[in-house]
């Protein structure tokens, strides 16, 4: 059995070495074959006493000693803690970064079951190791990095064709070798050391991780915020372990080396009578953390802002409220931006924060801090990372949505001024959420806003016939926002706009602007791909950047480049564009009362469009129109929408048995959520005198989908059902019925009576409020 254990864990593959681990936990456990994990723990020492030793069999070893230091500690065994320190050491230099990795879990295990005098033993030259590496050097006498010189020649060699700087690309992807290892053996080592090592905190090991925090490589700052985050836990444990005990100094046994440590840390500004107990180095050093935190929330790279995050979240905690409020003029407006910010997991875990720290406090602490946090916005829309100039609409649309007027008034000019340069950024995101955060601040202030509608109204319509379809529909709410403001003043000057996109369909061009010579049918997308991917001016003359980096820092008024391609890479705008723009519009004014009685006209003139379908994007807008038919039934008069039903058939049938997959959805939906309003006998008797051929198509491919008998579900609802009352589903305003059939398919699930809809980047989640649990 020992052999079989033996074998595992010096195994080429890390799934045998970790399964050996385990094994030998369960040898530990059972205690009735000592004679056995000595002959594990001799041969390990015998092999990697070779000096052939492959580092397979060092990982082995260390995991086995991990396992084997609890039992040592048991037995007394001293001369194997003295050993395995020295060899710890030894193995963080080594050239296998899971070896260094193995050797820093071993420490760590030796300060929990041994205390924080191992950490005592070894810091120094731990701390001595970070910071010989903090600049990267390559000892030439080493064979390991002698290896690494060389493969980072070829690598600097590839990046001299870059344009930007060579180095500062390197500097800021390229691995840090052993200062990173030798940050996480320090991160294993508090972790370890648990309460005990509020004793241990240090100036000189402040400055040290603040190095790091500043370092120029993105994984050294990344650590580095991981090891504030395990630092601050631990000091934070130490005072509540020592406040659980309501104990004094004079009452309790006291460790004289912590107490000199403590006195370092308060550095002679502490009361000489003051217990350790009322001490915390969380606040007394607070001020530098924060600054330091403030710079991680702001990073460039994901990854640093989410371990910054994870280190706020737990210095935010460790104090009480009252503490908290000095420290958030650099932090609040940072976690709130980041509540929006692109990445996924930086997101959340901002909103988690927010919730936890602010509680229901949220919008009071904003208004509280308004002036910060409009400055930090302003300065956010600036930002080289696109991402950052996107979240920075977005919490700008949200202040003129939750801040109170008479707080935001004076802001108002200065913000919407800020919101006009975003739309000539060259990120189509960024114009989007500048347009939809203008018409928000339009609506909600129209008295200050009223001067800068010359400006805005353009931009509005600009946006409306956008390539990108998500900001055509941003700028038909942001255009409806400016009816609520303003009603009949520019009402009858859309109407007209409406009517001339959809009449000037007859000038639309049969094919695209390029590519166009391809059907865009389901059979021939990968034709077009395939001839895309091969044209020689997306590949050629182009400039060179590190993966996942984003050194294209796309620019905010036409200098960038990137994956959501800016102005300066915009295609002309075609005729069928802005028709599908004036359609998402008309969709948006069916929620306004005011706009009801021009609603018919209106339809009417959507229902042409059916008429022109010579060109190849027609099924886009066909699919467009069923969406938006979709919405339009939820929010209009039943009495006014059922008088211009019969004249949609003829396009939403044809888009039901087009091939077009997206098409012929979205017209079932639109017929699902047609039999909801309506109700289904009703429908089957409005398709039935206009075309027997439809209700046949109707039944086949709506209702056959349910089962006889069986009304199928709204959108969004899972599973057929019966309705009650022919209506809504006795759904009522707010429930999942109202949200999903008027907003999900277009913009995120928002209902049509808010003043505001901030658009998700992903899926339906609606973004969270400024005070409470993230909605």
């Amino acid at each position: 059995m020992a052999d079989d254990v033996l074998k595992l864990l010096v195994s080429t593959s890390k799934l045998d070495r970790d399964r050996g681990s385990r094994e030998l936990d369960k040898f530990i456990q059972s205690e009735s074959d000592r004679d056995s994990i000595v002959k594990i723990e001799d041969e390990l020492i015998t092999l990697v006493g070779k000096e052939d030793c492959k580092w397979e069999e060092k990982h082995g070893y260390l995991l086995a000693m991990k396992s084997l230091v609890p039992v040592k500690k048991v037995v007394g065994d001293q001369e194997f803690l003295c050993k395995m320190q020295v060899e710890c050491l030894k193995y963080l230099q080594d050239n296998e970064v899971r070896v260094r990795l193995a050797a820093g879990e071993v420490f760590g295990a030796m300060c929990k079951h041994h205390g924080v005098e191992i950490y005592r033993n070894s810091k120094e030259k731990v701390m001595t190791l970070i910071r010989d590496n903090l600049e990267r050097k390559i000892d030439a006498e080493n064979p390991g990095q002698s290896m690494e010189s060389e493969e980072v020649g070829k690598l600097m060699e590839k990046l001299q064709s870059n344009t930007t700087d060579t180095a500062q690309i390197f500097h800021d992807t390229a691995g840090w070798k052993n200062l990173e290892t030798c940050m996480k053996c320090l991160q294993e080592m508090v972790e370890g050391c648990g309460s005990e090592f509020g004793t241990e905190f240090s100036p000189d090991l402040l400055d040290l991780i603040s190095t790091t925090l500043n370092h120029t490589n993105r994984f050294v700052r990344e650590t580095g915020f991981h090891v504030c985050a395990t630092l601050i836990n631990s000091c934070t444990a130490n005072t509540a372990t020592k406040d659980a005990n309501h104990k004094s100094v004079d009452d309790m046994e006291v460790d004289e080396v912590g107490v000199e440590a403590t006195d370092a840390i308060t550095e002679g500004t502490a009361d000489s009578d003051m217990s350790v107990d009322q001490i915390s180095p969380v606040l007394t050093f607070g001020q530098k953390f924060s600054g330091e935190l403030a710079r991680g929330l702001a990073d460039n790279w994901s990854q640093v802002r989410l371990a910054a995050l994870t280190a706020t979240r737990a210095f935010l905690l460790a104090l009480s409220p009252q503490d908290r409020e000095q420290f958030f003029p650099q932090l609040l407006p940072r976690l709130c931006l980041n509540r929006y910010y692109l990445a996924e997991g930086v997101r959340l875990y901002s909103q988690r924060t927010w919730a936890e720290v602010m509680g229901m406090r949220g919008c009071k602490l904003v208004e509280n801090y308004l002036q910060q946090v409009v400055d930090y916005y302003i300065e956010c829309t600036r930002a080289d990372n696109h991402a950052v100039r996107e979240a920075a609409c977005q919490c700008i649309a949200e202040l003129a949505k939750k801040i109170s007027s008479a707080a935001l008034n004076p802001f108002v000019p200065t913000l919407l001024s800020t919101l006009i340069e975003c739309f000539q950024d060259d990120s189509w995101p960024v114009r989007d959420m500048a347009c939809v955060a203008a018409g928000s601040f339009i609506h909600s202030y129209p008295d200050q806003s009223k001067s800068s509608l010359p400006v805005l109204l353009p931009l509005f319509y600009q946006n409306l016939e956008d390539p990108i379809s998500s900001v055509r529909q941003g700028a038909a709410i942001a255009i409806a926002n400016v009816v609520r403001a303003y009603g009949n003043e520019i009402l009858p000057d859309l109407i007209s706009r409406i009517t001339a996109a959809i009449e000037n369909l007859k000038n639309q061009p049969e094919e695209s602007e390029k590519y166009g010579n391809l059907e865009t049918g389901p059979a021939t997308y990968g034709v077009a791909k395939r001839i895309r991917d091969n044209d020689p001016d997306l590949h050629e003359n182009q400039t060179m950047y590190s993966c996942g980096s984003l050194a294209p820092k796309m620019g905010r008024g036409g200098g960038g480049g990137g994956c959501s391609g800016g102005s300066k890479f915009k295609k002309a705008s075609e005729p069928w564009e802005l028709a599908d723009g004036c359609v998402h519009l008309v969709g948006e004014l069916a929620n306004i009362k005011a706009c009801e009685s021009s609603m018919e006209s209106l339809l009417t003139v959507i229902a042409r469009a059916y008429t022109m379908k010579h060109y190849v994007n027609h099924i886009s807008l066909f699919q467009t129109i069923c969406t938006r038919i979709l919405t339009i039934c939820q929010s209009l008069d039943k009495r006014i929408f059922k008088s211009q039903l019969e004249q949609f058939f003829d396009l939403i049938f044809y888009c039901l048995e087009s091939e077009n997959g997206l098409a012929s959805h979205a017209a079932e939906q639109c017929l699902q959520a047609l039999a909801t309003r309506l109700g289904p006998n009703i429908l089957k008797g409005r398709i039935e005198n206009y075309s027997p051929r439809y209700l046949q198509m109707y039944n086949q491919k709506v209702v056959g989908s349910c089962g006889p008998g069986v009304l199928p579900p709204p959108p969004g609802i899972p599973g057929p059902f019966t309705p009650s009352g022919g209506g809504m589903g006795g759904g009522l305003p707010g429930s999942p019925v109202h949200i999903v059939a008027s907003r999900a398919p277009i913009r995120g699930g928002l209902p049509p009576t808010q003043s505001i809809q901030i658009p998700p980047r992903s899926g339906g989640d609606c973004q969270p409020s400024l005070g409470g649990t993230p909605t």
